[in-house]
This record gives C-alpha cells, structure tokens and sequence, in this order.
C-alpha cells in the first residue's frame, strides 16, 4: 500500500470539497471515496496506527499522486509533526483560505443545519473560548471542531506551525476569492504544483457542497447520533470505508439546497475589527500577500 504525497488541509469551509471532486476526475491522482480520512488530527484514528489508515483508505491506490482532503489538519496542533514521522518532508500540501469572517459565519450555519448549535451566531462567537476550553478538559475532538469557528480562521498561527516542519515551497497556498473567479486557472496550477500533465476533457468548474438542510430532520438524527439502527448497519456491513460510502450517500440524497442569510455589513465590519483584524494583517506579513478585500478599516 502507498502513502498519501500530498495532502489537502483546510481551511474548512473553503472550496476544498469542490477541489476534491475536481482533482478526483484527474486518471493520475487517487483519492479516497470518503473525503476526510481524519487520521492525522484524531487522536482515537491516530492511536489504530498506519496500517490502519492505509487499508482503510488507501488500499486500492498505485497513481501518481495520493491525496488526504481533511482540512481540520491546518488547525490540528499535533498534525504537522505527524504528518512528517508518517509521510517525510517531501509531501506536498494545498490550502485554500477563505475571508475569515465569511469562513466562520459558514461553519456556523453548518453547524446550526446539523442541530448542534443553540445560539446566535454573535453569542457562539463569544462562548467559543470557554466552550473549547470545556470540549479540551473532555476530549472531545469532534465538539472542539464543531464549534472552533473563530480558532479555525487563525491562518497564520496555523500556517506557522507547518512552516516549522516543511519548507515553504512545499506548499501552495491560494485564497477562496481566487479558487472561486479563477477556478480554471487555480486548478491548472494545482496540478502544475502536484507535477499532473493536463487531462483531456477535464471539468474545470464545478461547485461542490453548497449550502443545503436536512428533508428529513429524524433520518439526519440517524445518521449523526449513536443508535440501535447504527450498530446494526456497523454488524452487517463491517467494513469502514464502505459503512461511510452508505453514510454519505445517504445524507446527499437527504439533503436540499437553499439560500443563506448573508452577513450585513455593518456585522461583517464588527466582527472583522473585533476579532480578525490583526490575524489578517499577520497573514499578509506571513505570505507576502494582499488581502485588502478582507478589510473593513
């Protein structure tokens, strides 16, 4: 079995499902059918070895480029130094960020969709610190990236940490703006980046993951929470990888699109001053970028 070479690792909420389904029509790039492997940022996946992540996920893979999309990975602060002890210094990596405050009011709603949040978006954005410090005491990794809205749009911590472990020239970095008006060009790049020559009768434009809600709130609940239904599914179909197949087309066919309420700008404005405002200019020192359109000065 061959390990992954490069890795798709944020940030969430971000294009990167539209990535994925793009690069998986590539015939030289293999990646995994479930998505989001977890494996470098979950302790419980991280503790079933290596062994284990490669006959889960990438059993069948022998193409030129192996790919993990998980991107929880970017603000995981165990990740880097795993990824380098499992897959070395030469692994690639591609990050895709989004304006942060647009990337949290995202998240939010996402989690508003699945029932897991109670508060409005202002009120989650000022729990987060003490709700995190809670989920942290109890160990739990899916709460901590449930809720981390603001903690997970702290790109340049983030990036900085990686940046310890792997050169930068190791990465390519672009921005939701970008991926979003150039999307034809950013992945022509990407594949550039990930040494891929240009495939004939690829799809270049393509979004993927678009805001939806639950037809069925009871078979969401299902799907989502522990039940005597799903211990049954995991007797009869005791393979993982395709327990999560089942899982995903499910609640694809059990979702429905519909249109999001957009921030005002007067909130986008606040919450840019009162919580991002020196994280985006810490990034543009960081990659020597310009993200003026970020701003609300």
């Amino acid at each position: 079995m061959m390990l992954p070479n490069f890795l798709c690792i944020g940030a969430p909420k971000s294009g990167t499902t539209s990535l994925y389904d793009l690069l998986k029509q590539h015939k030289d790039v293999f990646l995994p059918s479930f998505k989001e492997p977890h494996f470098f940022d979950s302790d419980e996946s991280w503790n079933k070895g290596v062994e284990w992540y490669l006959s889960s996920y990438y059993a069948k893979a022998n193409n030129q480029c192996i790919g993990d999309f998980t991107p929880t990975y970017l603000s995981n602060s165990s990740a880097p130094g795993r990824i380098k002890k499992v897959l070395g210094n030469q692994v690639k990596f591609v990050v895709i960020l989004r304006n942060p405050v647009d990337r949290a009011y995202s998240h939010y709603l996402h989690t508003l969709r699945d029932q897991h949040e109670n508060l409005s978006f202002t009120e989650a954005l000022e729990e987060e610190a003490q709700r995190l410090r809670n989920f942290r005491q109890e160990n739990n990794h899916i709460a901590l990236i449930r809720f981390a809205y603001l903690e997970q749009g702290m790109y340049s911590e983030q990036l900085e940490r990686y940046f310890k472990f792997f050169d930068r020239e190791r990465f390519y970095i672009t921005t939701f703006d970008d991926f979003v008006s150039k999307q034809e060009q950013v992945v022509k790049e990407i594949c550039v980046f990930l040494g891929l020559q240009e495939q004939e009768g690829m799809q270049y434009l393509l979004q993927s993951n678009k805001s939806s809600k639950a037809r069925s709130v009871a078979l969401k609940n299902v799907i989502k929470k522990p039940s005597l239904i799903k211990k049954v599914a995991k007797w009869l179909v005791p393979s993982f990888s395709y327990r999560q197949k089942i899982r995903n087309l499910i609640q694809a066919l059990n979702n429905k699109s519909i249109t999001k309420k957009p921030l005002s700008e007067i909130n986008r404005k606040s919450y840019y001053q009162r919580y991002f405002k020196q994280e985006i200019q810490s990034l543009e020192d960081l990659l020597s970028i310009n993200l003026k359109h970020w701003k609300h000065d």
